[in-house]
């Protein structure tokens, strides 16, 4: 079993629009989730932050580790009980009909690992297919 989330998916979009999608904080408080403090720079820290749920406070810490505007964006990603933070890596490649986004969040160790991945696993499917589809459909 891997112990990355993996997901590609190709959107009929520019990957310029793609990338305004995840790079703008408007936009990513409004597909993802509510942005504090994020700007598109190396080392930036920045925190994602929703509704409180058993065991986590709503808040996800990051900071950008990579960034090749507009192809790649890496940052670290350290919310609730996780004692080290993972990774999140978003990837585009500009084909003739559009762009495909490759997603990598890996670094899940241990049980508790295996539970948050399996949380976020479904989190990143559905939000990937449902939530940033129809954000880049406006």
């Amino acid at each position: 079993m891997s112990k990355a989330i993996e997901i590609s998916r190709f959107y009929p979009y520019s990957s310029d629009k793609i990338w305004a999608a995840l790079t703008d904080p408007n936009a990513l408080s409004e597909w993802l989730m509510p942005v504090e403090d994020f700007q598109p720079k190396l080392h930036q820290k920045f925190r994602f932050k929703t509704k409180p749920s058993p065991g986590f406070d709503g808040v996800v810490h990051c900071q950008i580790i990579e960034l090749d505007a507009p192809n790649t964006i890496v940052y670290h990603w350290r919310g609730g009980g996780m004692k080290q933070p993972t990774t999140v890596r978003w990837q585009l490649k500009s084909i003739e009909d559009g762009t495909v986004v490759n997603l990598h969040h890996s670094g899940f160790i241990g049980v508790d690992g295996w539970i948050i991945k399996k949380i976020l696993t479904f989190g990143w499917r559905k939000i990937t297919r449902k939530k940033l589809s129809a954000y880049l459909a406006k």
